[in-house]
C-alpha cells in the first residue's frame, strides 16, 4: 500500500509551488497566500476562526497575519463588543490582488482535478475530508 503522508506530502509540495509561480510577483511567503485568500473570502473574521477554517495552530496564524500585515495586505479592526478580540480585513492594496489571489486559488482546483471525472472528485474530496476529521480528532485528544 501507497504511503498516504508521502503522497498527500508530495500533493501540498506540488501545489505549493504551482501557487508560488502563478503569485510571484506578490511578495509573501508560500502559505500565506492561504491566509490572504481565506480572510478575501471572509472578510471579519478572527485569527481564532482563521486557525480554524486551515487546521492551523494560532502561532502559525499569528505570523502569516503579522506578515501580510507588514507588507500592507491586510489590516485588524477590534471587535466593538470585545477589544480584545479583533477583525481581520483586507487593504486597500490587498483589494487590489484579491480576484488574481481568488482567480488563482480557483484555477489550482482546476488544475487538482482536471485528471479525475466528476464523481471521482466527489469521491475524493469525501475521502480528504474522512481522513481530515480524523486527524483533527486525534489532535484533539491530544491536547
Amino acid at each position: 500500500m501507497e504511503n498516504i503522508g508521502k503522497l498527500n506530502a508530495a500533493i501540498y509540495r506540488n501545489l505549493q509551488s504551482i501557487l508560488n509561480d502563478k503569485l510571484k510577483d506578490i511578495p509573501i511567503r508560500s502559505g500565506q497566500h492561504d491566509f490572504l485568500y481565506v480572510i478575501s473570502q471572509h472578510e471579519g473574521i478572527t485569527q481564532k476562526e482563521l486557525s480554524q477554517r486551515l487546521f492551523v495552530d494560532k502561532s502559525t496564524t499569528a505570523k502569516a497575519v503579522k506578515s501580510l500585515m507588514t507588507h500592507g495586505y491586510i489590516k485588524k479592526t477590534p471587535l466593538p463588543e470585545d477589544k480584545r478580540c479583533e477583525q481581520l480585513y483586507l487593504t486597500e492594496k490587498g483589494r487590489l490582488i484579491k480576484s488574481r489571489i481568488q482567480d488563482t486559488f480557483l484555477e489550482i482546483v482546476d488544475i487538482t482535478v482536471r485528471n479525475l471525472s466528476a464523481d471521482e472528485a466527489e469521491q475524493a474530496i469525501a475521502l480528504l475530508k474522512a481522513i481530515l476529521e480524523g486527524l483533527v480528532e486525534e489532535k484533539n485528544l491530544l491536547k
